[in-house]
């Protein structure tokens, strides 16, 4: 009867220990999967400040870009003001026309050259004249001079020029040789491009459109 007690007090005894080394090893389970949600946890939230901080970087960027393109917007229309009072002063059809890479004022032929030649008349140097105090005015800023023609065939100068864009480009250096050599604009401030028909802003089919064409223009272009 004595031993039956025993038995019975060990085995109580057995699965009291049991028990408390199921408890630790519960125990130590739950803290490792406390210390693994908390490591989880301050990932997650390093990540969250990671984006707040991309995101926060990518509003200041998009700010700064609209400041910008505002600021690129306001200068363009400063630039475009000053270039209809300088249209106006030149008159005889000199206008001021908008580009993808700009205002441009634009000269028609029949102010600068005769049809056909790349020869200054008297009243295209007197025009020039102002687009260089223009230019003066501005001495950080550069010109592209650029040559236009219609898309006729060159008849009655086809001595001189093989096709279009040799006269437009002929005649664009002629402007540069002016401005340059009479006007004592610095050469380095000026570039020359000769687009000969590949650019026109009217229609090629009627007498209009064609004069249209014909025309030298000068884009302003302000340091970056």
């Amino acid at each position: 009867m004595n031993k039956n007690r025993m038995y019975i007090g060990l085995a109580l005894l057995a699965l009291m220990v049991l028990g408390v080394i199921q408890g630790c090893a519960q125990t130590e389970e739950l803290r490792i999967a406390n210390r693994r949600q908390a490591i989880t946890i301050r990932d997650q939230m390093d990540e969250m400040e990671k984006l707040r901080l991309e995101l926060e970087a990518a509003n200041n960027q998009s700010d700064a870009y609209m400041e910008r393109a505002q600021a690129g917007e306001e200068e363009k229309r400063r630039l475009r003001d000053d270039l209809e009072k300088l249209a106006a002063s030149i008159g005889s059809g000199a206008t001021v026309r908008d580009t993808v890479e700009g205002p441009v004022i634009q000269l028609p032929e029949k102010v600068l050259f005769d049809s056909g030649m790349a020869v200054l008349k008297k009243e295209g140097k007197s025009a020039l004249g102002k687009i260089a105090e223009h230019l003066r005015e501005k001495p950080a800023s550069s010109v592209r001079i650029d040559g236009h023609t219609d898309a006729d065939p060159i008849l009655k100068s086809k001595y001189l020029w093989d096709s279009n864009h040799h006269l437009s480009a002929g005649r664009a250096l002629s402007v540069f040789h002016y401005l340059v050599k009479k006007a004592k604009i610095a050469e380095k401030s000026i570039h020359i491009a000769g687009f000969g028909p590949n650019r026109p802003i009217d229609s090629n089919k009627t007498k209009t459109g064609k004069r249209q064409n014909r025309r030298v223009e000068f884009l302003i272009l302000l340091p970056q």
